[in-house]
């Protein structure tokens, strides 16, 4: 019963390894977990992409808290955002081509500094970035949620007022209302 209890309080940290591929001249496939010096009997391919484990609950918590606390977006706010757009599913993708816990589009998480979309930091980190964006320039929140549903644009366009797409109506009063809670 003690050890359950200790190992239930253990946290579980993420691990990072960047891992490099090289070739030999023999046709040998090198992985390592550092670059190497080329010579001329081994020559680099792809460094494969850097291999981390997903976050859990408790730190996609810890993550929202530091985002919304850089940015100074209500944590509560981006939570609604989270649950609304990816119900906490890390690998979700929507048939838009929108991905991750708050589903960012290729060109927001381009203009948000975000590099790898399914990372769940960087995800968090740029869709907080763009409310914080959408906030400033709507000064409201329905409208601010609104914009990052059918872009800000869309809000413009109809006179800053929430669009009249039942895709975006629809959204605004799910995220309100688990905003709400």
């Amino acid at each position: 019963m003690i050890r359950a209890a200790i190992l239930a309080t253990i946290v579980v940290i993420p691990v990072h390894a960047d891992v490099y591929r090289y070739t030999g001249a023999d046709g040998r496939v090198w992985l390592t977990d550092h670059p190497v010096e080329v010579t001329s009997s081994a020559k680099p391919t792809t460094i494969v992409k850097t291999v981390s484990k997903p976050l859990t609950r408790w730190e996609i918590n810890h993550y929202v808290h530091l985002a919304a606390k850089k940015y100074g977006v209500d944590e509560k706010l981006v939570h609604a955002v989270i649950k609304t757009e990816s119900t906490y599913r890390k690998a979700a993708v929507s048939n838009k081509g929108a991905v991750g816990l708050m589903q960012l589009m290729p060109a927001t998480a381009s203009r948000f500094g975000v590099e790898d979309r399914m990372d769940e930091r960087q995800n968090i980190e740029g869709g907080v970035k763009f409310l914080k964006f959408l906030l400033n320039t709507f000064k409201d929140t329905k409208l601010a949620v609104a914009g990052y549903n059918a872009g800000e644009h869309a809000v413009m366009r109809h006179k800053n007022r929430v669009p009249p797409y039942p895709e975006t109506q629809n959204y605004v009063g799910l995220v309100m209302a688990a905003y709400n809670e």
